[in-house]
């Protein structure tokens, strides 16, 4: 008899009762790809219970790459492979990292729960008599073939040709062939997968905010026509409710660049109450380890498209809710969640993009915290970074007793408005002290009842957008609870209610990407001071009580003496920037509408002083509104302006009379020099709003693109504590790697 692969085929020994086995036609690098084993005709069906075929057989396939690197990969019963519930396939779900010759070897075994027992060995090869056997002794001496990865395509997405994001032991997570990815998301609602398209998905009593929502469950109707032809199409198969709408969402939020989006993939117990990945939602043992095919085949259409468009996955695991927390083995890691987690890594593990998020406002605490993420990194091969979510405004009740584990790599913090930059500060510097460096997210802005709305953006662009961006830290948002049609965390039908901050949140993420390495900058707003008499008293109100929140200070970012990105919340504050001595351009970025006003400055600053004091003037323009102040060193004598020629620059050297007025005038008398631009103003156009329908963007770049007014890497001088950091993380992960 002979295995059908693709571009393979080998003969199996007389002793072996073979299984049909495929492979994905033209495997390309990053790309997903299956290897699918038909078992026929040994043929189950998922609500079968002696043998279970989610518990009781173990399919996995573990690949070998051309610089032999290897990946042990779980697979899973698809049914009849088309989400059908009963059939004999299982699948493998892979993304090869590498372009050249890889072999895999196959494993199936069957035991009493052998799919959660760790054990490569773990229970017996499936015996010929009952219809195949595609291992004999040990758990990786199978079947076994090859295949060749080619290049990714040309018309790949960004994540499809930049690949998966990483971990590196800096602030930001890396694509493997791309650029560091700054985060822009949203984590409303976080029962976006309530949604009536999907087959066996009902809303249970109990929850909170579902009202409005008809049977209480989501259906997007004003993205249904941002669905276009050839998009992923499914439907309910009890309702006849299309998945379109969905789609549409998620192409919708692409389109505003929006790259993130959290939801859960349980929530029985918890607020939804309508999201749950079980043939059914009792709580029983039955149900808890019995899986809806046909809904989870309708989940990774989702799922792979977001990544087709962009858009990572932040899958969050659980809900704080007593009955949510508890609703797999009491709380515990048992056999219930040991599957739950298996099955989740098996079927969406391939996705570039994903976060694994222990739980929302997690009270697990610190030990089961580490129990639950070391069996989940056990078994997720791609080892995407893993957080755990905190309460409001206390993220130390979560962290300070994980801080510095290798198990978790990054943060979710739920923060009120103005304490956002203190905490993306905080757990920086202490994640690094701790030598293992986080990635800082913020995840959740309360108060809950607020969040982001259709009236707040240009407030929330000066507490929390700047705040957060410049202090090293990323964003998701979280949409308050409201009735509809502006709807809330539970309730969201219309992603356009927001749309003024997807619009200021890319103008912020395309500056930094395309003007700062950010991924080489330290927070420090020490650095701005202002002038002795003078204090920052300024507040806006987010339109729910009255109440006003105080602006936060001026936000200093930097790669020190190579680039300075300096936020104003209010254009005027005026004061200086303690810098040191070199010659820099300054500019001035309106981060309203994305553009640069008025004339570069060329500052020449000087020598002989350990820091200079770079006085700031006021805007161009608008001066009670919120402005970026770029300062960047000259190289080679050239400013590197894009918008204008190096001949308009004013270039100036302070007196030491200069220095003298300047420092009395700020109450500094360190020795600092100060250097102040004197060049007139020329803006171009009145003042702007959000840019409008069909405006020309700036694109992301590519990666190693090189652009005008970002600092090469070779030329930025990276902060040692970075190159520190960067060495104390290959050693950490050396360990972890073996430890594994």
């Amino acid at each position: 008899m002979w295995i059908r692969w693709v571009g393979v085929a080998l003969t199996c020994v007389p002793w072996v009762v073979c299984a049909d086995v495929t492979v994905s036609d033209n495997p390309q690098k990053w790309a997903p790809m299956t290897v699918t084993m038909d078992s026929a005709p040994l043929s189950f069906a998922e609500s079968d219970i002696n043998p279970n075929p989610f518990l009781d057989y173990r399919y996995e396939v573990l690949f070998q790459g051309p610089s032999d690197q290897q990946y042990r990969v779980p697979g899973f019963f698809a049914g009849n492979g088309q989400g059908h519930g009963e059939g004999s396939i299982w699948r493998v779900r892979f993304s090869p990292d590498q372009t050249g010759t890889w072999t895999y070897r196959i494993s199936f075994r069957t035991g009493d729960n052998v799919s959660v027992n760790l054990a490569p060995y773990a229970g017996d090869p499936v015996p010929a008599q009952v219809g195949i056997q595609v291992a004999r002794g040990g758990g990786d001496d199978g079947l076994s073939g090859s295949f060749h990865v080619a290049d990714v395509s040309a018309d790949a997405g960004k994540f499809l040709t930049w690949g998966r994001l990483d971990y590196d032991g800096s602030h930001y997570l890396k694509h493997a062939d791309g650029p560091y990815f700054v985060k822009g998301g949203v984590d409303s609602p976080e029962n976006f997968f309530g949604f009536a398209g999907f087959d066996n998905t009902i809303d249970h009593k109990g929850g909170a905010g579902s009202a409005g929502l008809t049977g209480g469950l989501h259906r997007y109707p004003s993205h249904v026509d941002d669905w276009v032809e050839g998009d992923p199409d499914f439907f309910n198969a009890a309702t006849g409710e299309s998945g379109r709408a969905i789609i549409g969402a998620v192409n919708y939020l692409a389109s505003e660049r929006v790259n993130s989006l959290y939801f859960l993939p349980m929530n029985l117990g918890g607020d939804g109450r309508e999201t749950f990945p079980f043939v059914g939602s009792s709580g029983s043992d039955f149900d808890n380890t019995h899986y809806d095919i046909s809904k989870l085949y309708q989940w990774n259409l989702v799922l792979n498209h977001m990544q087709e468009k962009d858009v990572a996955a932040h899958i969050v695991l659980a809900e704080q809710e007593p009955l949510n927390t508890a609703w797999l083995d009491d709380g515990e890691l048992g056999v219930q969640r040991k599957l739950y987690y298996r099955e989740l890594v098996a079927r969406f593990g391939y996705l570039l993009a994903l976060k694994w998020n222990l739980s929302e406002e997690s009270r697990y605490g610190a030990e089961r915290h580490r129990s639950f993420a070391t069996y989940l990194r056990a078994l997720d091969w791609a080892q995407h970074p893993v957080a755990v979510h905190t309460r409001r405004d206390r993220p130390e009740e979560a962290y300070d007793d994980i801080l510095g584990d290798t198990l978790f790599d990054i943060t979710s913090i739920q923060y009120s408005p103005g304490n956002g930059d203190d905490f993306v500060e905080r757990y920086r510097a202490q994640s690094a002290q701790s030598g293992w460096p986080w990635v800082i997210d913020m995840d959740e802005i309360g108060a809950p009842q607020v969040g982001l709305t259709d009236t707040n953006a240009n407030e929330l662009r000066k507490l929390v957008l700047y705040p957060v961006y410049f202090s090293g830290g990323n964003l998701e948002w979280y949409f308050g609870y409201h009735n509809l049609p502006l709807g809330g965390d539970i309730r969201t039908e219309d992603f356009r209610t927001r749309e003024a901050m997807y619009r200021y949140m890319w103008i912020a993420r395309d500056f930094m990407q395309t003007h700062l390495p950010f991924w080489l900058m330290q927070p420090d707003d020490t650095l701005h001071t202002l002038p002795a008499s003078q204090s920052a008293s300024y507040s806006v109100s987010l339109g729910a009580d009255g109440d006003s929140t105080p602006l936060g200070d001026v936000q200093v970012f930097l790669d020190d003496g190579q680039t300075y990105a300096v936020y104003l919340p209010v254009g005027d504050v005026g004061g200086v920037l303690s810098v040191l001595p070199g010659t820099y351009t300054l500019r001035w970025f309106n981060p309203r509408d994305g553009r640069f006003y008025g004339q570069d400055q060329l500052i020449s600053t000087g020598d002989g002083t350990p820091r200079v004091a770079m006085l700031i003037e006021d805007p161009p323009m608008s001066p009670q509104e919120d402005w970026v102040i770029l300062v960047q060193r000259a190289v080679d004598g050239n400013d590197g302006a894009s918008e204008q020629d190096s001949s308009t620059d004013t270039a100036v050297t302070q007196s030491n009379t200069e220095v003298v007025a300047a420092a009395a005038l700020t109450g500094q008398t360190d020795g600092l020099a100060v250097a102040q631009a004197s060049a007139e103003w020329t803006p171009d156009v009145s003042e702007p709003g959000a840019p409008e329908a069909g405006e020309p963007e700036p694109s992301e770049p590519e990666p190693g693109a090189a652009t005008l007014n970002t600092l090469p890497v070779s030329q930025s001088g990276a902060p040692s504590i970075v190159l520190l950091m960067l060495l104390v993380f290959g050693l950490k992960r050396k360990v972890r790697e073996l430890w594994r």
